[in-house]
């Protein structure tokens, strides 16, 4: 079986190192790691991920920002987004539906309770297959 390709933008280097290190070791995933906003367009461009994880909070480049400008891109519109949050809580999925920014999101426990790996790669797995919509306006 082929590796799935997952692109992850968060600006917390210490965070995307371990998601990185979860996902390969539990999933059929290659991870690519970028911790600045206003450099997910070229890295995808060069890495050509079949979805991307991505932070909304970043410094330097918002998520939502980010995200418009990699569903502009004609060869990166079809990749699926969603969003890795500490903006939303748990109950917050469910109050919003899942939602954030027309793109699917799920909330970014706080360090005192992890990322449980397999949350998540249920996540992705549910994710990988939708089809993409268009871009939501900015």
């Amino acid at each position: 079986m082929s590796k799935k390709k997952i692109l992850v933008v968060d600006d917390e280097e210490k965070f995307c190192k371990m998601l990185k290190a979860n996902l390969e070791k539990e999933g059929p995933y290659e991870v690519q790691i970028e911790t600045k906003g206003a450099q997910a367009l070229a890295v995808a461009k060069v890495f050509q991920p079949d979805l991307i994880v991505m932070d909304i909070l970043m410094p330097d480049l918002g998520g939502c920002e980010a995200a418009f400008q990699i569903k502009n891109d004609e060869k990166l519109k079809n990749v699926p987004i969603i969003f890795l949050t500490a903006l939303a809580k748990k109950k917050d999925q469910e109050l919003f539906g899942g939602i954030v920014d027309g793109r699917p999101f799920i909330a970014k426990p706080v360090i005192a309770k992890p990322v449980k790996t397999k949350d998540l790669i249920k996540f992705i797995e549910e994710n990988l297959n939708k089809p993409v919509d268009a871009a939501p306006s900015a």
